[in-house]
């Protein structure tokens, strides 16, 4: 079983296997593509809230909930996998069910 994490680190694939570290081809996974085009904006997006050192709140907590749905969507795109989000901005860790 697949163990993944997704999260918005710089210069990440916005999902890292969590056994064997680093980050994942998102090819590999067999991923649709409205949802490799949606993981990507969204890690722009965090980019750029991470820039402007994540001072909005609002934003940020935007951006985690839409973090946590691409997560939930991958868990049901992919079979026999488990999968966490990560909050670069928070520092917190959410197991996706």
């Amino acid at each position: 079983m697949k163990y993944l994490v997704v999260d918005a680190s710089l210069n990440g694939t916005g999902v890292r296997d969590y056994y064997r570290g680093g980050y994942v081809c998102l090819d590999s996974l067999k991923l649709s593509e409205e949802l490799k085009t949606q993981l990507r904006i969204w890690l722009s997006k965090y980019e750029n809230a991470h820039y402007d050192g994540f001072l909005d709140q609002d934003l940020t907590n935007k951006l985690d909930k839409e973090g946590k749905e691409i997560a939930a969507n991958i868990k049901k795109e992919l079979v026999n996998i488990k999968i966490d989000y990560f909050s670069d901005a928070k520092m917190t860790k959410d197991f996706i069910a």
